[in-house]
């Protein structure tokens, strides 16, 4: 009862900023505070042969069950999303009409790099870029048709997690040094901690005061190290899941009418998520449950 006290205590005090908009965030603090949270309940948690590091937050649910590492670790040998890559990889290489490909758009010429630079606040146009948004406009820029979001067309799946292994490795870094990338990063916190749905609950529910818990028999993961695997290959939809895809099942999980994918309000919440996940590496794709 004491920790179910003390995790509701920290719950609420990371949603205070929520209470008075005008007083504005101070997102590092609340990062820091977020994890030193996960540390204080976890950080004893043996792990690998040693006691959980934050590092370690990127395998997600993994963390907290060694079998279920282990499974993870043995299907990384032969991944189920390996003929995915293939095909993403032909497609960022697949000349368009025009004769230019991908790398011909600014920031992609490099593959390695790509990942790690979204998503990002773009002050000029007063808007947070994720990585789906940049492809897409790097199609129309060439006169290719854009894809559909939140995984209703694979192709931009594929696409997304060739990308996310071609930058494993990389580290989070997303910057927040504007007013409007506050504003974005208020809003992303906001949709985070809302309660919605039938069943009139928020993500913070899940994946802050009940990280490490189970649901039937889906352990529930932190919102530390959320960004970092996506795509994912889950094995409950037998096909790879992009993060915006994510967002939308989990609201419709709820019972709740989800917000258009790739619309601002979940553009926000993957800023505000990636921004929690700073200095975590990007190893996505990933196998999930």
């Amino acid at each position: 009862m004491k920790n179910k006290i003390l995790t509701t205590t920290l719950f609420l005090s990371l949603a205070m900023p929520l209470m008075n908009a005008s007083a504005g965030s101070e997102p590092e603090a609340e990062r820091q505070a977020l994890v030193k949270h996960f540390m204080d309940r976890f950080g004893s948690t043996d792990f690998e042969g040693h006691k959980l590091k934050i590092e370690d937050f990127r395998h997600g649910a993994n963390i907290f069950d060694p079998d279920k590492m282990a499974q993870f670790k043995g299907s990384e040998e032969f991944p189920a999303y390996l003929d995915h890559l293939e095909a993403g990889e032909k497609l960022w290489k697949k000349p368009f009409a025009n004769g230019k490909t991908y790398a011909s758009c600014a920031g992609f010429a490099d593959t390695k790099q790509i990942r790690a630079k979204y998503p990002f606040f773009d002050d000029g146009r007063g808007e947070v870029v994720n990585l789906d948004q940049a492809i897409n406009e790097c199609r129309t820029a060439n006169n290719e048709k854009a894809y559909a979001f939140g995984g209703k067309d694979k192709d931009l799946t594929k696409v997304l997690a060739y990308l996310a292994n071609e930058s494993r490795g990389q580290k989070i870094s997303v910057a927040i040094n504007s007013p409007g990338a506050l504003d974005a990063y208020n809003l992303g916190e906001m949709v985070f901690h809302t309660r919605r749905g039938q069943l009139n609950q928020s993500c913070a529910n899940c994946h802050i005061g009940s990280a490490g818990m189970r649901i039937r028999s889906e352990l529930l993961s932190p919102i530390v190290g959320h960004t970092t695997h996506f795509p994912s290959y889950r094995s409950s939809a037998n096909d790879l899941v992009s993060l915006q895809q994510r967002y939308v099942g989990c609201m419709s999980s709820v019972r709740a009418l989800p917000f258009p994918a790739n619309g601002k309000e979940l553009k926000a919440l993957e800023f505000y998520e990636a921004f929690m996940s700073n200095g975590l590496e990007i190893d996505g794709p990933a196998m999930r449950p």
